[in-house]
């Protein structure tokens, strides 16, 4: 059941990047960097149809790629490109959404993000590049943001070239909100939370109050510090509407206290089984 889910959400990753192909980016002039931006182009050019390079190149890429990536991977980008493959087909007959050039950069780079984000997510990947960035790393250190840095650079002047530099900039718009904003939105998940750690002099009285006034779950860590042996450390997460009332009952429990929070990308299982029996404030 679990790996039905997970192909039926690749499934809906995969349509939802062919239909924005097929019916905001392509037929607009913009483009969204690696594969898809050079199938979008050569369709711009020559006439080709998306799906032949966009498959035509990303095929070979996996085969070339597959050791470094491993099995599981590729079986899944295998299965994504050809649901993008089919979807491109599908979608091919459908006019455009919208000429509106900011609709396209906004609502086309949001929808985006968040298909190629799916398909990352649960396994697979769209674009052949990130798997040539893989490659490279393993085999020259070269590193992964510094290669497709590098390419898309090298497509988005080609874009200039063969649209407008205006169609280049707002592709490279388009660009940015699916790889630096969408896709680590989907990945990193929506529960955000903070993590907090507090070095007090009176590790079970901060304890005893955080837990009776906000009931959150604790544990207890051991360090040394340069001054003072054997000192408890408190390490508990929170989420940040939270963190501030967090502050105030441990700096009333000890105004001394040092606390230090750092954000999360993604929480889950925050419950009462961290907190420990002696930490119990009813004792």
């Amino acid at each position: 059941m679990k790996k039905i889910v997970e192909y039926v959400f690749l499934t809906l990753g995969a349509s939802i990047v062919a239909m924005l192909l097929e019916t905001m980016l392509a037929p607009n002039g913009l483009v969204d960097g690696g594969v898809t931006a050079l199938s979008i182009m050569a369709n711009a050019l020559w006439g080709i149809p998306i799906y032949v390079v966009f498959l035509g190149l990303n095929i070979p890429i996996l085969i070339f790629t597959a050791k470094e990536v491993g099995k599981t991977f590729v079986i899944r980008t295998l299965y994504a490109n050809i649901i993008t493959t089919v979807g491109l087909v599908l979608f091919k007959s459908i006019p455009p959404i919208t000429k509106s050039e900011v609709l396209i950069v906004l609502y086309g780079g949001v929808i985006l993000g968040v298909g190629i984000g799916i398909v990352v997510k649960f396994g697979g990947a769209i674009d052949g590049t990130e798997m040539l960035s893989i490659w490279f790393n393993q085999h020259y250190r070269f590193q992964i943001a510094s290669f497709l840095l590098v390419v898309n650079a090298f497509i988005f002047t080609i874009a200039a070239v063969v649209y407008t530099l205006e169609q280049a900039m707002l592709s490279l718009a388009v660009f940015y909100i699916v790889t630096k904003i969408m896709i680590n939105y989907v990945l990193d998940g929506l529960n955000h939370g903070k993590s907090v750690m507090i070095i007090s002099e009176k590790p079970d009285e901060v304890g005893d109050s955080i837990i009776s006034h906000l009931n959150i779950s604790i544990t207890f860590l051991y360090g040394e510090g340069g001054f003072f042996k054997g000192k408890k450390v408190i390490y508990c997460i929170t989420n940040r509407f939270l963190f501030s009332k967090l502050k105030s009952v441990v700096l009333a429990a000890d105004p001394s206290a040092i606390m230090e929070a750092s954000y999360v990308c993604e929480t889950s299982g925050i419950d009462r089984s961290l907190i420990l029996p002696k930490a119990n404030p009813s004792k």
